[in-house]
């Protein structure tokens, strides 16, 4: 995008736009084959999208979920085998009418049809699709199911694991996923210690990776693999599976701002600020499993931060112990410990945002609110864990963040290094 639409783009959001929302109905290289969008006024076929609202939760999986509802009288959007069927996917796209009368869309998901719903009345017809990204067509809720007993070599790339995955034939000729992933560069070149005392690169699997057709999918085996890096993972708005590394992420307070809202500004509709405390945890414990004939590992984080109000001096230990067989070294679980106390500690205070419609937010990204009813009316910072947005033209959004301003300095050691202090 041009730097001076967006700049259009971002000044057109104070005023009072021209909401846009289209499907786009894709062929399965990715080309547009027809679309639809919410303007009752230019359909010949007396079809549009009526109602329905868009989801994102930031997590490992399926982040990206829709309800849409059409106007549907001509029934040229009922899904069967001639029009939308199984396998049809459908980007989501939602923007505004710039000041020059131009078009400014931007992807909010790319999605299968889930379980749609017709409805029939005497004066109207809707046709109402749930959508779901294409974490889907990995986790069994589609597709995904293993077909036999799944093995991923020892020293094998984990990129290029997860890659193969995504080309395996769906058994019609198509691939699960023809769109290239996009992997963070964070783990090229870095390497770990392995519990022999080797090092190993840590784009590498340390062990054999074996998965069961009872029970286990694709998504079973890509979360393992990412759990070898202790990664985030997941599709983002332009329907790219995308990995990026938890061990990155740790200092949210010097990411992008995407949005100041100011209370005097109509963008901003109100906060619920919420303190969680019964979720804060001060002292973080990840143990795994090590390689075969070596003992057990683990990471241990702790909070000891004077200038955090929840650190193990102010209110004593809070500590939350988790195992999984595939963190399987001590820098893998001292470096998810030390991510997953930051994420517990924020907990304690939350804010849900409602505001006016905006389409470039991205979750694991900031906004910031200007609070003129505290000294100094300062700007505080919030993580964006999620969001609702309408497809309507009407309707205000809901922001779901955490605090970052009181984000901890970690502790943090291995178990075997912890216990010889005790």
């Amino acid at each position: 995008m041009s730097n001076e639409r967006w700049g259009q783009y971002l000044k057109a959001l104070k005023t009072n736009f021209t909401k846009l929302t289209r499907l786009d109905f894709l062929q399965p290289d990715g080309s547009v084959a027809f679309s639809l969008d919410n303007d009752p006024y230019r359909k010949k076929n007396r079809t549009f999208i009526q109602d329905g609202s868009l989801t994102v939760n930031l997590q490992n999986g399926q982040r990206r979920s829709a309800s849409v509802k059409l106007s549907n009288l001509d029934g040229e959007y009922d899904y069967n085998v001639n029009t939308v069927w199984f396998g049809t996917l459908i980007r989501l796209l939602m923007g505004l009418v710039l000041p020059d009368g131009t078009e400014y869309y931007i992807p909010q998901g790319v999605f299968y049809v889930k379980d749609p719903t017709e409805e029939i009345q005497p004066n109207s017809r809707t046709a109402t699709y749930n959508l779901v990204d294409k974490w889907c067509m990995l986790d069994g809720t589609l597709a995904g199911q293993l077909e036999g007993i799944y093995e991923c070599p020892v020293n094998s790339n984990i990129f290029s694991a997860i890659n193969g995955i995504l080309q395996i034939d769906r058994g019609n000729g198509q691939p699960i996923d023809s769109t290239p992933a996009s992997y963070t560069t964070y783990y090229n070149g870095k390497t770990q210690t392995l519990p022999d005392g080797t090092t190993a690169a840590l784009t590498n699997s340390p062990y054999t990776a074996r998965y069961d057709s009872e029970g286990d999918t694709y998504a079973s085996v890509i979360l393992g693999l990412n759990d070898m890096l202790a990664g985030w993972i997941g599709y983002d708005a332009t329907g790219s599976l995308r990995l990026e590394a938890s061990q990155d992420d740790i200092l949210d307070i010097n990411k992008p701002i995407l949005w100041t809202f100011t209370p005097t500004e109509q963008q901003f509709l109100g906060a619920t600020y919420t303190v969680k405390n019964s979720d804060v945890k001060n002292d973080v414990i990840r143990v795994g499993e090590s390689l075969s004939g070596y003992g057990q590992v683990g990471g241990r984080a702790q909070n000891f931060d004077p200038s955090s109000d929840t650190n193990i001096n102010l209110i004593g230990l809070r500590t939350d112990r988790q195992s999984k067989a595939g963190y399987y070294t001590d820098d893998v679980c001292c470096a998810l410990a030390e991510f997953d106390l930051k994420r517990n500690t924020v907990l304690n205070k939350s804010v849900t945002i409602r505001s006016s419609q905006m389409f470039h937010l991205i979750e694991n990204n900031l906004i910031a609110v200007k609070r003129p009813d505290k000294k100094g009316e300062p700007i505080e910072r919030h993580l964006l864990t999620g969001f609702t947005l309408p497809l309507a033209s009407q309707g205000e959004m809901s922001l779901n963040c955490t605090s970052v301003q009181d984000f901890p300095v970690a502790t943090v050691m291995s178990l075997s290094d912890y216990n010889q202090t005790l």
